[in-house]
């Protein structure tokens, strides 16, 4: 095979459907987190997030034969992490870079221990009911959007119009400019009446919310099971499209998009190009190698809310 077969085959419509199906769940941690630290908090532990709302989305698909169960326990799992690290990092004023990373020590932990548990067994979760696909027949006829989108999860169409629903947050309503001074500005917030560690808390549960539901994507949509460090890096990698997209609605949705390109790029590229002349080894690293660029080279310009890490301290203002 030469070159030309060789990328005629790689970049394909496949390959572009797999992106819209890899990126669902970076997009709903990268969107969450975007919402975290929009209000002036750093939560590095939603990788952590991600893997306690796999379990739980398994879980509760698994023993209420339901995956709208399992993706509501998800959410609500999630929500659980994000009030234990909100507690932590904002009402005791933690450092939110430590506690992000002792929150997602524990969820690899606790996931490993409850599956053990649970099932008697490490590893694997049992097959569990998975989320319908949506088929739709006005994009049957449709060339390229139609077998792009037809057949993805059902939560694809509401997840790929979350960056037009958080712009309209963002800028069109006053919840929206008072999360965004509580990043930037959290004691000109106070001073107008508003509570900035409330603010806060609210922003970091939600976007914990949709951390947890992006895990359970992994777990009841993509797959139909949970296994262990099933979320493989991509809660980190949404932290990178963060920062990557300057913290803004559509530039961290086409982050997430490139990212889940890139990952969907690395399992075209072991199909099509033999271990023989390039190891697939170095494939499976480009999404990592690619996270590990932006941390380096984006993270100084991300565009963030100048007070983010900082914790508020109510008797300065």
């Amino acid at each position: 095979m030469n070159w030309t077969e060789a990328l005629k085959a790689i970049f394909t419509l496949t390959l572009l459907t797999s992106t819209v199906r890899v990126s669902i769940s970076i997009v709903l941690a990268g969107m969450g987190e975007m919402l975290t630290e929009r209000s002036g908090v750093l939560n590095i532990g939603v990788e952590g997030t991600m893997l306690v709302g796999a379990l739980a989305g398994a879980l509760g698909s698994y023993f209420s034969g339901s995956p709208w169960i399992g993706l509501l326990a998800a959410g609500l799992s999630g929500m659980l992490i994000g009030l234990l690290f909100s507690f932590i990092a904002i009402s005791l004023r933690s450092n939110q870079s430590i506690t992000g990373l002792a929150i997602y020590l524990l969820c690899v932990g606790l996931t490993g221990y409850l599956l053990q548990i649970i099932f008697e067994h490490g590893g694997n979760s049992p097959m569990v009911d998975t989320l319908p696909t949506l088929h739709m027949k006005f994009l049957e006829n449709v060339p390229v959007l139609g077998p792009i989108f037809n057949d993805q999860s059902i939560i694809t169409i509401p997840v790929l119009l979350l960056p037009v629903l958080f712009y309209i947050i963002f800028y069109r309503t006053p919840w929206g400019s008072w999360l965004r001074a509580a990043g930037e500005n959290p004691k000109a917030l106070a001073v107008v009446g508003k509570n900035p560690v409330r603010i806060r808390y609210v922003a970091t549960l939600c976007g914990s919310f949709l951390a947890g539901i992006g895990g359970a994507y992994l777990s009841i949509s993509q797959t139909s099971l949970f296994s262990e460090n099933m979320v493989a890096g991509r809660g980190f990698i949404a932290l990178s499209a963060v920062i990557f997209g300057g913290v803004q609605p559509f530039g961290v949705f086409l982050a997430c998009i490139f990212f889940g390109f890139m990952d969907a790029l690395q399992k075209t590229l072991q199909t099509v190009i033999p271990d023989t002349l390039i190891p697939r080894e170095l494939f499976m690293s480009l999404p990592y190698v690619l996270t590990l660029l932006v941390l380096a080279g984006f993270i100084k310009k991300s565009g963030g809310p100048a007070d983010i890490g900082n914790p508020y301290l109510k008797e300065s203002r």
